[in-house]
């Protein structure tokens, strides 16, 4: 059973536009290791594969992320024919940031590399791809109990990495703010 042609084209541009937010995601998933691309391409190439399978009422982010991370975990299985784990050899092409903000995301990116996997991917999916604790244990699947935990300790341990101070809620998740005299 194939969708007709105009649901195709609004599920083409709904996909895309998604895409952002499986790219952060995916690159969660990943821990920068320049395989976020490769990961989103391969989930929307699944997505449109398997479109006859969504049904119409069903949320399309989480049918996405939940491919996402499906395909992931059947990736992780397959050896790679070069892996580059500590990243010594990308460390070496990489140019040092010049602007502030490329430093500032730098320590973002670093800090949340040294979060377990899945605080960080609970930290993620809530507080940048903005799903609800309820969606985010959707994705996970695990309860929203546990997402909130793993959101907090992921939050109180990435201030820690990168010298912050975590004023109070605001908004479900607090925002952290630098100390005196920090970077």
């Amino acid at each position: 059973m194939s969708a007709p042609p105009h649901d195709d084209v609004r599920m083409t541009r709904e996909m895309l536009a998604l895409a952002p937010k499986l790219r952060s995601r995916a690159w969660t998933l990943t821990r920068g290791r320049g395989d976020a691309d490769d990961l989103v391409q391969e989930t929307l190439l699944r997505a449109w594969q398997f479109r006859h399978t969504f049904h119409d009422g069903t949320n399309l982010k989480f049918w996405l992320y939940r491919i996402l991370r499906n395909v992931f975990l059947a990736d992780v299985a397959k050896p790679k024919a070069v892996q580059d784990v500590d990243g010594k050899f990308t460390a070496r092409l990489a140019q040092e940031p010049d602007q502030e903000w490329r430093l500032r995301f730098s320590e973002l990116r670093n800090g949340l590399a040294k979060l377990p996997a899945l605080n960080g991917e609970a930290l993620v999916l809530v507080a940048a791809s903005g799903l609800t604790y309820d969606e985010a244990a959707a994705v996970l699947g695990c309860s929203a109990g546990t997402v909130k935990s793993r959101v907090n300790r992921a939050r109180e341990r990435l201030a820690e990495t990168l010298d912050l101070e975590i004023e109070g809620p605001r908004h479900g998740i607090a925002r952290p703010t630098r100390l005196a005299g920090a970077r």
